[in-house]
Parts: C-alpha cells; structure tokens; sequence
C-alpha cells in the first residue's frame, strides 16, 4: 500500500509519448527452468502508482523467462535496479551471447575488474546491485491480460505505436538516503544509447573474429540506429568472400536484425560510416554486387513487410577478382548543377552518391522521380540514389537516418538505369496503403517549439 510510483521523477521525454518512461531501469529476471540471471534494459511505462508496463520484446530474454514461467503456471518474479555502478547499465544493454552460467552481471564484474556487489531483494528471490539508487521488486502474471503501450519516442528517432506488453506490479520499492534517479533520452541520433552501441562494437570485435577471422573492423554508424546499417572491412582471400562474412554475421545474436550490410577491403576506414559509403560505390556495381535477402528485423523497425520479418540488403563494395566479374571502370561524380524536376524539392550529390527529397502525393511516386533523374546526364558517376520525404535535411547524417529507417529493402530497392550504367535506389519515402502498406507508420520525433523556446532562454541559467 506504500509504494508509490509517483515520488520518482520518471520523465515524459518527447511530446507524444504516451506517459512518463523508466528510461535506464536494470531488469533483472531468473529462469524459471534453469535458475540463469538476466540482466536487461526494457523501457518501462509508468501506469499508475504500483505498475508499469514492462516492454519485452519478441526476441528479449526476458520474454522467454515469462514464457516459461506460464507453461509452468507460476508468477515470475522481477526486480528492476535504478541506478549503481555505470558498467551495469552497460551490460545490460551488451549483446552477450547465451552462455551457460554467465550473466550480464559477470560482464559487469570482468569490466570493472572486480566482482559486482549483490544484495538479496527484500520481498523477491533475485539478486539486487548493493549500489543501486532505488530498487522496484514485484512480479509480472504470465495469465494476466497485456496492456496498452506506447507511443514512445525511440532510439530509432521515431515513436513506436501503442503495442500491448506485460504488467509489472510492484510490491516493494527501496531506495538509498538522498538517491539520485538516473534516466536517459533518447530519440534522433546520436544520442547517448549511440555511445553505449561504440562501446559494444570494440568490446565484441575479438569474440566476432573467433567466428570469422577475416573481419578486421566494423561500425554500426549512429545513422543507423544500430540495427539499419553495418560496415565491415576484412581481409578478402577468394571470391565470395564478402558474402560469406555478411551471412556469418547476419547469424550472430542481435546481428540478424542487421537491415544493410555494406563489405569493403582491409585497407578502407569502416567510420565514418560515410566516407565507408562511399569507398564501397566504388568497386560495388549495383545488381552485380548488391544482394536482397530476407530474415528477423527489429520489432522497432516499422518499415518492414511484416512484424519483426523482412528483407535486407548486402552491398559488396570489395575488390573484385576476375570469379567477380572484375572491377568496372567508375569515376564517382558530384555535379555542381542538377536538373530541376517538378516535384524534387532538394536534391544534393556527393561523389558517387545523389540525394533527393519531394513531397509525396500519390503511390509509387518515387520510382517515377527517380526514372527522370537518372535519365538526365547528372547521373553520370553515380551509383546509390536515396530518395526521402520533404523534411528530411540533405546532410549525409540525417539523411541515411531517414531513408534506413524507412525502408525495406525487398520492397524499397530497385536497380535502376542510369546514364552511365545501372544505379541502385533507396525508396526511403513513406509507405501508402495502395503501395501494398498497411502497417501503421509513426511520426517522426519533434520537441514542442515552447520547450526549445523555454531552453534556449535559459543557456546562461544553466551555467553550460
């Protein structure tokens, strides 16, 4: 009857969310079956004074904990940690494979070079970080109805529709004298969640060449919101080669939610991811060496043809050996006029690379926007046109965030013909419903004009 969600200043962060957030919460769950721990971040809405939703995912441990716990007719029992040691809430967002008796809380402990200090929930049979700032303890009911939750502003920079997850009651809530609530914001990147995905990159890359020993180097870039977007340089020894690593990792955890994986050469720089882009247009001849595949998405990924299911897409920018067909003579071009077009709003060039923002009125517009630009002579030198809503800026950043976000690539890409030879395109627009799209399509995060007006006048205040 004392606990009262209400004293902790949980934060409604963007204007549509659908109420205050726990942004940073540790969840930590057992295996019903086995007694395994799991450490994992969930967002978790707030509801009323005593419970939350609890957002677990189709791929989470988590879910599979509450899974079992109803084939075996019982509760399960959650503690969720606020706060503590900075390397927990890192490992709870780490990509720590399934291995038998290790833990999140292991990882922790490796990191910092020194075991975790745990403490025994006061109302639940589960571990607590001694540290931690508060500590909520309840249970989740596997026969209890979900709930409505949502909207959300995400790290992928838009708002994840209302979804229905499990409720989580809290039985007890625990806290050290004078806490400090941590909470994180996330939306358009980067954001902060963009270093905790840097860090992982580094930490993972030596376990990543146990499986395959060619990769010397990858880069999620920021732009790609972790799972859109993958460079990878390795050592290329034989036709294929390129493929072969694309499949390996597309295999690895949380890897198969890669949407674009682009290969280059040892020698190329994967970050910035950009100038990897563009290195790999070089050597990369669309149809040739551009590869639709089809496999698990993000449940975040609203563009896909399905829930959590569709397509992606390999780009092969390595040198190629004669088996490959060889390299094609391409001299990358950015012209400094473009050609107008009636219904292009803002279009720019980079070496190699077009970009164009229109306003879209009718289905498959796109595709006929497209056709006329790469009829006109400035497609010359050019192999990748993306193509993106009006409102999207002509920056490589936001840019390749936008358009990754809202493609399927089965869907969305197409090998086109330009004046110089064939160029591969990125329909990044927003899906219509006589596009064959019937999902439900998000809005893009957008602060309240009156809260930046509110900000920017009190800089000084603020002392930064």
């Amino acid at each position: 009857e004392a606990v009262d969600l209400g004293r902790l200043p949980v934060l409604k962060s963007w204007p549509l969310d659908g109420g205050p957030f726990l942004t940073l919460p540790l969840v930590i769950t057992k295996d019903p079956e086995t007694g395994e721990l799991n450490l994992g971040m969930y967002r978790m809405q707030v509801l009323d004074q005593r419970s939350t939703a609890m957002h677990w995912q189709l791929h989470k441990v988590g879910r599979r904990h509450l899974e079992k716990a109803k084939k075996l007719g019982k509760r399960l029992e959650v503690a969720v940690a606020l706060g503590g040691d900075p390397v927990l809430t890192y490992a709870a967002t780490a990509p720590l494979p399934p291995l038998p008796g290790v833990s999140e809380f292991h990882l922790a402990g490796f990191l910092r070079g020194a075991p975790i200090e745990l403490a025994r929930g006061v109302s639940v049979d589960l571990p607590v970080p001694a540290e931690a700032e508060f500590v909520l303890e309840g249970y989740i009911d596997p026969e209890e109805p979900p709930v409505e939750e949502g909207p959300f502003g995400d790290h992928t920079g838009f708002y994840t529709p209302v979804d229905l997850y499990p409720r989580f009651h809290v039985t007890a809530l625990t806290h050290r004298k004078g806490a400090i609530y941590p909470a994180t914001l996330v939306g358009v990147p980067p954001m902060e969640d963009a270093y905790l995905i840097e860090a992982s990159e580094r930490l993972f890359l030596p376990a990543l060449r146990l499986v395959l020993p060619e990769v010397v180097d990858y880069h999620l870039p920021p732009e790609g919101v972790a799972h859109n977007w993958v460079n990878v340089a390795l050592r290329k020894e034989y036709p294929g080669q390129a493929y072969k690593v694309a499949y390996g990792m597309l295999g690895l955890g949380q890897m198969m939610f890669a949407k674009v994986l682009v290969a280059v050469d040892a020698d190329v720089p994967v970050k910035p991811g950009f100038s990897a882009l563009l290195e790999a247009l070089r050597h990369a001849l669309p149809g040739r060496d551009t590869l639709l595949l089809r496999g698990p998405v993000d449940v975040l990924d609203h563009s896909a043809r399905a829930f959590a299911f569709g397509g992606k897409l390999v780009i092969d920018g390595t040198r190629k050996l004669p088996e490959e067909g060889g390299e094609v003579a391409f001299a990358p071009r950015a012209h400094p006029e473009l050609p107008p077009d009636p219904e292009v709003v803002a279009q720019r060039q980079w070496p190699g690379l077009w970009g164009a923002v229109l306003e879209k009125r009718r289905p498959h517009q796109a595709w006929e926007v497209a056709e006329r630009l790469l009829s006109a002579p400035q497609s010359a030198g050019i192999r990748l046109l993306l193509l993106a809503d009006q409102d999207t800026a002509l920056t490589p950043e936001e840019l390749l965030w936008y358009v990754l976000n809202n493609i399927d690539p089965e869907r969305d890409a197409r090998v086109m013909p330009g004046v110089e030879g064939p160029v591969l395109v990125l329909d990044g627009t927003r899906k219509l419903p006589e596009e064959g799209f019937h999902r439900a399509w998000p809005e893009r995060i957008r602060m309240d004009p009156k809260v930046k007006a509110l900000v920017e006048a009190r800089w000084e205040e603020y002392g930064l």
